[in-house]
């Protein structure tokens, strides 16, 4: 009886390690695919760049970006608000990535990316302004490639 409990176990546990190499393999190869756009998707963001950076989002009226306490819906209404946060690109903003951003499978064609930025930037007043913020951005695999379906935004405050 004891050989035949352990033997569940033991067929159990190698059945768990297996799935959970692939899972592993599937983020790791979802991770791959994903961290060149998030990359461009930065780059375009110290260029000021509107569209380019928003081009990795789903271009659907069901795009979900919150941000504080507020949210936007929908691809253009977020590329409207995205040229006016850039003053239609004339902004002097630029970002720096805090640490590595932490991926997370939660389905093979769903991963979490999350990250914090700084952001430094001169105002209407000629005052220097620093942040820092956290995003989590939900990327999700399509026939076009990855992009993101929803998003959150939150200022870090101490």
């Amino acid at each position: 009886m004891i050989k035949k409990y352990l033997m569940c176990v033991l067929i159990f546990m190698m059945a768990f390690s297996i799935k959970t190499q692939a899972q592993s393999d599937s983020l790791s190869s979802a991770r791959a695919e994903i961290l060149p756009l998030f990359e461009a998707m930065q780059t375009a963001a110290n260029a000021h760049d509107a569209e380019k950076h928003i081009s990795f989002y789903a271009k659907e009226p069901n795009l979900l970006f919150v941000i504080n306490d507020r949210e936007i819906r929908g691809w253009d209404a977020l590329l409207a608000q995205q040229l006016q946060w850039w003053q239609n690109g004339k902004t002097d903003v630029k970002y720096e990535l805090i640490g590595v951003p932490d991926f997370r499978m939660f389905a093979p064609d769903l991963v979490m990316v999350t990250y914090f930025l700084t952001s430094h930037r001169t105002l209407a007043n000629g005052e220097p302004s620093d942040s820092k913020f956290g995003i989590s951005a939900l990327w999700q695999r399509r026939l076009e490639g990855w992009r993101i379906i929803y998003a959150h935004e939150s200022m870090v405050i101490k």
